[in-house]
C-alpha cells in the first residue's frame, strides 16, 4: 500500500518541472489520489499561470471521484486572491475531503492560514512531519519571504593559479576560456534554474556575452547589467532582443520594450551598497533569484557585503601565470560539495 510519502515524493518530482519559469513564485506539485491510485497530477508551470492544484484537478477524467479522493500538494494551497483565485476555494468547490501538505507556505499571507480555513470547513488536513525536502525545493522563495531580496548565487571559473581572465599585450583584461566544455554546459544548466543573471559593465564590454542557456535546454534568464554610468554601447550583444533586460544605473528610471533602466543608490569610493539594490529588484522587478557571473570586482563586493547564499566555483587545471585575480573569500568556509568534472573541479558552498 502506498503511503503519504510516496505521493508527496511524486509532488516534488512534478514541482521541479516548473523550473525558473515560476519565479518568483514557489515550485509546487500536486496529485489527486483515489483508492490508492493517482487519478490526476499537475504542477505550477509559469508565473501568473494556474497553480498545481488547479492543473491536477483538471486532469481528473471522472470528477465524480473527487468527493472520495485525497489531494496531495507539496506546499500549502493558497488562500488569497493574487494572479489566480484561491486554491482553497477550488478544493471546497470540488468537495475534496482530505488534503495532505508537504510544508507550510512562508508567505505572511499564508503561514498556516489555509490549513485553519480548510479544517474549519470540515476538510481533513495533514501536514507532513518531514518538511526539509519541500523547503530545500523552494529555498529561494523562502528567503524571498524572509528577507525581501533574491536568492544570490555567485559563480566564477578560475585557473589553478587563481585568475579568472588573462591580460592582453596592453595589460588589459581579455576574454579567456578557462573551464572545459562540459563545465560550460553545467553553467548553462545553472542559468536555466535561476530567474536572472547579473554581470558588470566591464564583463559585458570585454566578453560581449549573450547570457543565454544556448548549451542547455531551459528558459533564458532575465539579464541584469550593472552599468552605473550608462557607458555600454547599444550595439553590445547583451542588448539584443530576447528576454527582459534590467540596467542598474545611477541616473535613469525608464522602461522601453524589453529593457528596464533601474536607478540605484550611487556608490561611495567605488563600493556599491548592494542590499537596497537587491530589495528593489525583488519588490519592484519581481526577481526571486540571481546568478552573479562577474566580473571579479562585482563578485568581491557581494562577498564583502555578505550578500550571497551559494557559491559555485569551477577550478581549471589550466595555469595563466598572470591576469585578473579571482575573488577572495574566507578560507574557513566548508564546502557542501566538491567533485571532479571532466577535468575541472566543481566546488559548491551553501550558507544556509
Amino acid at each position: 500500500m502506498n503511503s503519504h510519502s510516496s505521493y508527496l515524493q511524486r509532488c516534488l518530482e512534478l514541482a521541479r518541472l516548473g523550473g525558473s519559469w515560476v519565479s518568483p513564485n514557489p515550485k509546487v506539485g500536486a496529485v489527486v489520489v483515489h483508492d490508492e491510485k493517482i487519478i490526476g497530477e499537475g504542477f505550477h508551470g509559469h508565473f501568473g499561470g494556474p497553480h498545481a492544484e488547479v492543473n491536477a484537478i483538471q486532469t481528473v477524467t471522472d470528477k465524480n471521484l473527487l468527493p472520495n479522493s485525497t489531494l496531495y500538494v507539496s506546499l500549502e494551497p493558497c488562500n488569497h486572491y493574487g494572479k489566480t483565485p484561491p486554491c482553497t476555494r477550488l478544493i471546497l468547490e470540488n468537495q475534496i475531503p482530505r488534503v495532505v501538505i508537504g510544508a507550510l507556505d512562508p508567505n505572511p499571507l499564508m503561514s498556516g492560514k489555509s490549513v485553519k480555513f480548510l479544517r474549519a470547513e470540515g476538510v481533513e488536513v495533514t501536514v507532513n512531519e518531514e518538511i526539509s525536502p519541500f523547503e530545500e525545493l523552494n529555498q529561494a522563495f523562502i528567503l524571498n519571504q524572509k528577507e525581501s531580496r533574491p536568492w544570490i548565487v555567485l559563480k566564477w571559473a578560475q585557473s589553478a593559479d587563481g585568475f579568472i581572465a588573462g591580460l592582453d599585450s596592453n595589460e588589459k583584461a581579455q576574454r579567456t576560456a578557462i573551464s572545459g566544455p562540459q563545465a560550460q554546459k553545467l553553467t548553462h544548466r545553472l542559468r536555466a534554474n535561476l530567474q536572472a543573471i547579473l554581470v558588470g559593465k566591464n564583463t559585458a564590454e570585454i566578453d560581449q556575452p549573450t547570457l543565454t542557456t544556448r548549451k542547455f535546454p531551459g528558459p533564458d534568464p532575465v539579464r541584469i547589467i550593472f552599468d552605473p554610468k550608462l557607458e555600454l554601447e547599444a550595439s553590445n550583444l547583451v542588448f539584443h532582443k530576447g528576454n527582459k533586460i534590467i540596467v542598474l544605473n545611477w541616473s535613469k528610471e525608464e522602461r522601453v520594450n524589453h529593457i528596464s533602466w533601474v536607478k540605484i543608490p550611487a556608490s561611495n569610493n567605488g563600493i556599491a551598497p548592494l542590499e537596497p539594490v537587491l530589495k528593489k529588484l525583488f519588490l519592484q522587478e519581481k526577481i526571486g533569484s540571481i546568478l552573479v557571473e562577474g566580473g571579479s570586482n562585482l563578485l568581491q563586493q557581494f562577498i564583502d557585503q555578505n550578500l550571497f547564499d551559494e557559491i559555485f566555483l569551477i577550478t581549471s587545471p589550466r595555469l595563466l601565470h598572470r591576469g585578473i585575480e579571482a575573488p577572495h573569500f574566507r578560507q574557513e568556509i566548508n564546502w557542501n560539495q566538491k567533485l571532479d568534472f571532466f577535468g575541472d573541479q566543481i566546488s559548491i558552498f551553501r550558507r544556509f
